[in-house]
């Protein structure tokens, strides 16, 4: 293979800067919010920066609290492996308190003094979270267990927020940070795999043409003043290849057989409508989009498809059943041929 002249078709074909940009940018995100999330949510917060925790003041949003727990009951509600509990301070108020099951362990002894015959002394524990909303869904299953008369008696009783002891503030930054990470990391893979196929069609391309000892010959057509130039160059027909920067592929004029617009639907939507070209080693190639930013619409896939057919008389055009089974038919026929030279 003639390296400068695989060099310069490389050039040509290799996929968009704003592909080659964004890659990299994404993959640095990816790794970049992942690790600072990882390392945020097993960050542990200042118990020193803590605030008490008032369930009824709209100014315990957002804070890092605390709250001494004297007793703890069964947990009133739940949800998957989530639980939330009702807890006393140690002046007999209460509140609603969210906890893992580990959490609740630590509080087994203040679980055992809620339901106790005789009251008994016992040291409170202290435990820290921030607060959260108690939603209309938590409230109503409060109200059926303590048989409360309405949801606005709950709120009366236990206020607006509870204490959310798997929340801290590190932990939301991180989980933030997480987001971005997974997001970006999505993005990445997808932005990488569209690049991926990309240069994987230069690479075939350029291996189709080293193979027939055409790489050369392609290479100085690409500059050619008779060449046109369809659309912001999406596109460029020479006399033998039609060169296709926005797949990644060069196609000598000759192999191509049948040419037809190919429309690809999401739930009845239209998502692309290219323009396809099928070899005789029986393989489609995409020759163009239509885009409306680079100039390609319905009429440029007509005007590309007549210039081709007036350099090969035979193309076949269109998509329909009969231009399928001709199309099968001729490489059938190639086929044959080439096991019969072979």
């Amino acid at each position: 293979m003639n390296k400068d002249s695989a060099k310069k078709l490389k050039e040509y074909l290799k996929s968009p800067r704003w592909l080659r940009i964004l890659v990299p940018v994404f993959l640095a995100l990816a790794v970049i919010g992942i690790i600072a999330g990882i390392t945020l949510d097993g960050k542990k917060p200042d118990p020193s920066k803590a605030i008490e925790f008032y369930p009824a003041e709209d100014e315990m949003k957002g804070k890092y609290v605390y709250l001494d727990v004297k007793g703890i009951s069964d947990y009133v509600a739940s949800r998957d492996s989530e639980r939330w509990y009702v807890a006393v301070d140690p002046y007999g108020y209460g509140y609603i308190v969210k906890l893992n099951i580990s959490q609740f362990y630590d509080l087994k002894e203040h679980n055992t003094w809620w339901y106790a015959e005789e009251e008994y002394d016992l040291a409170p524990t202290r435990i820290y979270g921030m607060p959260d909303k108690i939603s209309d869904e938590l409230a109503d299953v409060i109200k059926d267990v303590f048989e409360y008369s309405s949801r606005d008696e709950v709120y009366d009783v236990f206020g607006k927020y509870l204490l959310n002891s798997m929340r801290t503030p590190s932990k939301n930054v991180g989980a933030i940070f997480l987001m971005i990470g997974l997001l970006s990391a999505v993005t990445f893979f997808v932005l990488g795999l569209s690049a991926a196929i990309h240069n994987g069609s230069v690479r075939r391309s350029l291996k189709n043409l080293d193979k027939q000892g055409l790489l050369d010959e392609a290479a100085v057509q690409l500059d050619s003043p008779l060449n046109e130039i369809i659309g912001e160059d999406v596109t460029r027909i020479s006399q033998d290849f039609i060169f296709c920067p926005s797949a990644g592929n060069i196609l000598p004029l000759k192999d191509i057989i049948w040419m037809y617009g190919h429309v690809q639907r999401y739930n009845g939507a239209v998502t692309s409508q290219t323009l396809q070209a099928a070899t005789n080693k029986n393989k489609n190639y995409s020759v163009c989009e239509i885009k409306r930013k680079n100039g390609v619409d319905q009429d440029t896939f007509l005007h590309i498809m007549e210039v081709l057919q007036e350099r090969n008389p035979d193309l076949i055009l269109g998509y329909s059943l009969e231009n399928l089974r001709a199309y099968g038919d001729i490489c059938k026929e190639e086929k044959a041929r080439a096991k019969a030279q072979g």
